[in-house]
């Protein structure tokens, strides 16, 4: 925290020109172009022009921790103590500007440089990211955990299940407040996984807690790796073992990758910044010196948006519109679960609302208008817009009949529909080769269907769909 920063850490740089800038961006799209499998690997710098404060930087939260330390031993500092206020005080009167304002971390929406990265992965220039940001931005950004992103840190819309493993991405932040190495939730609607009768909240007398701690058998708290105890939220805190889950997926696509994109993190936290260095060729992107400027192939002193902007337009491509984003396993405001804040409540209502917002900006961008005989405009669907969702009915016996469609007047572009459903399906693969797109199953729970669409004209798009049970018609519009 406060302990790994100083004011030779929070020190920002630039380039020397902009001609150097520029020349490193012709040297980064070169290296993309080049390369077979891309991973980003990022940190707290990527959401501070969102307007969500990051760590070590000139105003972070642990600089301010910092500063308020030596601030608070007035006449008691040593002249070495005096001297490194002064710098640090200095160093955040210098910041460069990221945002016009600071946000909750609920409300924060994805930067240029979210955006970019999901363009390139869903274009197939770039294939996972790695990150260490608990905001969770890039699920609002349209990437999806474990297929193209794992969260290394945790995020604060993600509930686990500690036995079946099952993520369930909530509307509303899932972390409790409670004992800092406490991550009991609640019970697994998947599996029925629960914490133990002797869970009480508070950790047994004299156990240790944290890594330090043998998990739940040793002091009665749900800890980052504990197993069979009920869900638990995914936050990292200091004195933490990570999840395996998470850092095997870093792990797995980092040791494949022939690059390797740093963006926006000191690399202070060095029991996993050897990630990066898997990749065959490392970049580094950030405003601070990092412990491995020496290391990587590239190194770019710059904020990430700009750079962003700069890749995507040597390689010829316009960032993504913002997706609509409706977390898979969101639940009715009114069933919340009790220990759920106003403030949070009211975050998750306003997440409703601009999915709402969302989707009718989107209906209005993919219309045309067609003129009646009084001269009045109609609006219709565009000839290349399709419609992906489900239909739900609640059975006697608890399953829960869906069915699955692709309809729409772009369905006349398309040839055929493959399905790919969870692996628990007996036949979890279907290709459906004529009109209506559609497949009718029969079901206990909700998971991310893959759908690739393919096109007449002999390409695919490549769509995911959450299957929800909580309206009987839900659905997305989709461009292809």
């Amino acid at each position: 925290m406060a302990s790994t920063v100083d004011s030779k850490r929070v020190e920002e740089y630039c380039e020397s020109s902009e001609e150097a800038l520029e020349a490193k961006l012709d040297q980064l799209a070169a290296m993309v172009r080049r390369s077979k499998y891309t991973v980003f690997y990022t940190g707290a710098g990527m959401s501070t022009s969102a307007g969500v404060g990051d760590y070590r930087g000139p105003s972070g939260a642990w600089t301010q921790r910092r500063i308020g330390e030596l601030q608070r031993l007035g006449s008691g500092a040593s002249a070495a103590e005096v001297e490194e206020l002064r710098k640090l005080l200095t160093e955040k009167g210098k910041e460069q500007t990221k945002a016009a304002k600071k946000v909750p971390m609920t409300d924060a929406q994805p930067t240029l440089s979210h955006m970019m990265q999901s363009t390139l992965i869903r274009k197939g220039l770039a294939h996972f990211v790695v990150t260490t940001n608990l905001d969770g931005i890039y699920r609002k950004a349209g990437l999806q955990a474990h297929d193209d992103l794992c969260f290394l840190h945790g995020d604060i819309y993600t509930e686990r299940c500690t036995s079946c493993g099952y993520d369930f991405e909530r509307n509303w932040h899932v972390r409790q407040d409670i004992h800092v190495h406490d991550h009991f939730v609640g019970s697994c609607s998947k599996c029925g996984s629960q914490v133990p009768s002797n869970y009480t909240g508070r950790p047994k007398a004299g156990s240790q807690t944290g890594a330090d701690a043998d998990g739940f058998k040793d002091n009665h708290l749900v800890g980052t790796r504990d197993t069979n105890v009920g869900t638990k939220d995914t936050h990292i805190n200091f004195g933490e073992c990570l999840d395996e889950i998470d850092w095997e997926e870093a792990e797995l696509h980092c040791s494949k990758a022939d690059l390797c994109i740093v963006m926006g993190t000191s690399m202070s936290l060095r029991h996993i910044t050897h990630f990066p260095f898997q990749a065959k060729q490392t970049v580094i992107v950030n405003l601070q010196k990092t412990p491995d400027d020496n290391k990587c192939n590239l190194r770019i002193w710059a904020q990430c948006d700009p750079v962003s902007a700069g890749l995507l337009a040597r390689l010829g491509l316009e960032p993504m519109p913002l997706p609509v984003w409706r977390p898979r396993d969101a639940l009715p405001l009114r069933e919340l679960p009790a220990y759920v804040t106003r403030p949070y409540r009211e975050a998750a209502e306003r997440l409703n609302q601009l999915a709402d917002e969302r989707e009718r900006e989107a209906m209005a961008t993919m219309t045309e208008t067609t003129s009646r005989q009084d001269g009045s405009t109609i609006p219709q669907l565009s000839q290349s817009t399709v419609s992906v969702g489900n239909t739900h009915a609640r059975q006697p016996d608890g399953n829960n009949s869906w069915r699955l469609y692709v309809d729409g007047k772009g369905t006349d572009c398309l040839s055929s529909v493959e399905v790919w459903l969870h692996p628990t399906f007996q036949q979890n693969h279907f290709k459906l080769a004529k009109k209506p797109f559609e497949l009718q199953c029969t079901g206990w729970g909700t998971f991310d269907i893959r759908l690739r669409l393919h096109k007449k004209t002999g390409d695919h798009a490549d769509v995911t769909w959450p299957l929800q049970f909580q309206e009987a018609d839900g659905h997305t519009l989709i461009e292809i």
